[in-house]
């Protein structure tokens, strides 16, 4: 069976063809934590890796954005090449296509072991739901540069994924939505979420999907939209952007998220936002929200125009307009975006626009695999393909095959030595904008091929090569020269490299990856450096806190958030309670003498401790006995359970996390507890 995938920048979806219809595979609800549980998430799969903070393990997916302090997103954005290099002038002095590293604790990770990973971590929630994910199609960005596109078909394939396709996201979203609503003509998607901004113009005619233009950015999304927001609750609380700590900014960014996401909803005009660190709630209205991202709402209507101009189309020339990605559903982008085009987009209902793009790869797979009659699904190239040369102190750019052909595609030129003498005959392959010179920042460079010449004492017209450009269906290139004067063939391969050295992309990920997923039953070694999270300076001299068991000792965890706050209420509010949790954990260790004792809490609940008690919190972080996460759910101190096989001790009755976490029903793994007349009472 073969699946659709929508890798996304900040979440992930698995789609399949049932024989009549797609349907989402859910990878990993179970994970999801309460706060986040909104119609439609469960069927998302953050593409974020991290460590946890105790155990040091590798997790992913909701587990790692919402219960580490330094998840990893954004991989697929790493995918691209590396920032341009800089002289000591600070001027361009040309791409650097290595690749990106993403650090995971102290040891940095190829983006492409990295976003393998993701791949593996998703075939294995396919896995729990009793299917076998041996095969997809991928989307990818429309504007995607070649190593993108390389780098992830590289990373499914590591994964243990055949791909069939690569299939540009706004077209499986079209592909999508005129299989659930028959009917022929020119759609335009408008396709802007977490990281990359693409618009993109389709023929639908004949059973046929054509694309005909697109246009995108590709670093422009729902994470800069984050960015403004916090800069607007900072501004609010009259403290300055530039004064938030790395440490703050990760304590605050899903909180900021789910502020965006709340205000997203058409219905809601005003959240309350409650920030750490001590400070009165402030509310933050739409209007100003909307105020402080119009910059970048401008920003993505610009290729929205550039791609209508390209072909010479005006707004009621199309028969559709569809909204797809987070990002897009942001009111005020749907309104400029109906403004600008004089048209009404397509309700969100009828083109869901999370899952869209997954369900249009699955669909593409079932056409693939011959299970959808009378449809053909036709992707277009979104640059030229070119040969770079040297134009009196710039590169000039020799168009092969033009933006827009029709995949597959193909293009023919000879080359031959530019002087008697020479041993090889050198081709600078580029994707990029024929109009502009090779060496322009929207140039990408895709190789550098060398051809031995076969007589370098001859002619240079006697050392001729022809050399046919082919890109596959799934855009990617693959190169084959034959000397003219012998038919010898000097070059048949696939481009599969995009640094100085010619390395291919995947050469040593598989040793990455493998590594990287050991780490998610062994511990990552601890950066030197680390310190426990930043408390305020000790008063008092504690009593209660004992020495921990050594190591080897059976674990319990402690559900802390319950204890510290036990008998308070919203109506009569009172801070959190070192003491109190310190007196539960001396008779939970009276009680289980032989147990390693951890209690979890929450970061917001590290502020809100009174002065004189930061002392023991602080001593209580050094000694182990206190691990804190930015989020701790029930789900959080779970998971911290299950990693150390531990038994759990909570005031709250846990039933309803039975069905994800069954062992909890186990004999001696949950312990209950209460308070009761001043004592603590274990059921």
């Amino acid at each position: 069976m073969t699946f659709g995938i929508d890798f996304g920048t900040s979440n992930s979806v698995v789609a399949r063809w049932t024989g009549g219809a797609t349907e989402v595979v859910r990878v990993d609800s179970a994970a999801l934590p309460a706060e986040w549980n909104r119609p439609g998430f469960d069927e998302l799969f953050p593409s974020v890796v991290s460590l946890r903070d105790v155990q040091r393990t590798l997790c992913f997916g909701w587990s790692a954005k919402c219960e580490t302090a330094e998840p990893q997103d954004a991989v697929k954005r790493m995918l691209a090449s590396r920032p341009r290099a800089m002289d000591e002038g600070g001027a361009v002095v040309g791409t650097v296509p290595e690749e990106h590293e993403v650090w995971l604790g102290d040891e940095p990770f190829r983006s492409t072991a990295v976003a393998a990973a993701l791949f593996d971590r998703m075939r294995e929630g396919v896995r729990r739901n009793l299917r076998e994910m041996e095969a997809a199609v991928v989307t990818v960005p429309a504007n995607a540069t070649g190593a993108a596109r390389y780098r992830t078909r590289a990373a499914a394939r590591l994964a243990g994924i055949k791909v069939k396709a690569l299939i540009n996201e706004p077209t499986a979203a079209a592909i999508s939505y005129a299989h659930d609503f028959p009917g022929e003509g020119r759609f335009l998607v408008f396709d802007w979420g977490g990281g990359t901004i693409d618009v993109t113009l389709l023929e639908h005619y004949d059973g046929i999907f054509d694309e005909i233009a697109s246009r995108g950015i590709t670093a422009l999304g729902g994470l800069e939209f984050d960015e403004e927001l916090v800069k607007l609750v900072l501004r609010k609380l009259g403290s300055h952007p530039e004064r938030l700590t790395r440490q703050e900014a990760r304590r605050w960014r899903r909180h900021v998220e789910l502020t965006k996401i709340a205000l997203s909803q058409p219905e809601t005009d005003q959240v309350l936002f409650e920030p750490l660190g001590g400070f009165a709630p402030v509310v933050i209205h739409r209007d100003e929200f909307e105020q402080a991202v119009e910059p970048l709402v401008r920003r993505a209507l610009v290729p929205l125009e550039e791609c209508l101009h390209d072909v010479g189309l005006a707004a009621e020339d199309l028969d559709a307009v569809l909204m797809i990605g987070g990002t897009s559903q942001i009111p005020l982008v749907r309104t400029e975006v109906e403004r600008v085009l004089g048209a009404v987009v397509v309700d969100s209902r009828l083109c869901k626009p999370m899952t869209a793009v997954a369900r249009g790869a699955a669909i593409t797979a079932a056409e693939i695999d011959g299970l959808i009659p009378e449809t053909t699904i036709s992707v277009a190239t979104s640059h030229d393909l070119g040969l770079s040369f040297e134009a009196g102190g710039r590169r000039g750019f020799a168009s092969l095959i033009p933006r827009y052909s029709t995949l597959p595609a193909r293009g023919t030129r000879s080359a031959m030595p530019a002087v008697r003498g020479a041993a090889k005959v050198v081709l600078e392959i580029v994707e990029g904008d024929g109009e502009r010179a090779a060496d322009d920042e929207r140039t990408f460079p895709l190789a550098r091929l060398e051809l031995p010449v076969p007589q370098p004492s001859a002619e240079p017209s006697d050392n001729v090569f022809d050399v046919d450009y082919h890109y596959d269906r799934s855009g990617i290139l693959k190169v084959h020269a034959t000397a003219r004067h012998t038919g010898t063939v000097m070059l048949d391969e696939e481009l599969d490299c995009f640094g100085p050295d010619g390395t291919p992309i995947a050469q040593g990920a598989d040793r990455e990856l493998e590594r990287l997923l050991r780490r998610i039953d062994e511990p990552a070694p601890r950066p030197a450096s680390s310190a426990p999270p930043e408390t305020r300076a000790p008063k008092t001299e504690p009593e209660t806190w004992e020495e921990p068991a050594g190591e080897g000792t059976p674990a319990l965890v402690v559900d802390g958030r319950g204890i510290m706050t036990a008998g308070r209420s919203a109506a009569s509010p009172r801070p959190p309670s070192m003491r109190l949790l310190g007196s539960a954990l001396h008779e939970i260790r009276r009680r289980y003498a032989q147990h390693h004792v951890v209690a979890v809490i929450g970061t917001d609940l590290v502020d809100l401790v009174e002065y004189d008690e930061q002392e023991l919190l602080e001593r209580a972080v050094q000694e182990g006995l206190i691990v804190t996460v930015p989020s701790a759910s029930p789900q959080a101190v779970l998971n911290v359970a299950q990693q150390l096989n531990a038994v759990v001790v909570s005031m709250e009755d846990l039933r309803r996390l039975r069905l994800p976490y069954p062992w909890v029903a186990e004999k001696e793994r949950f312990v209950k507890l209460a308070r009761v007349e001043r004592h603590w009472v274990f059921t």
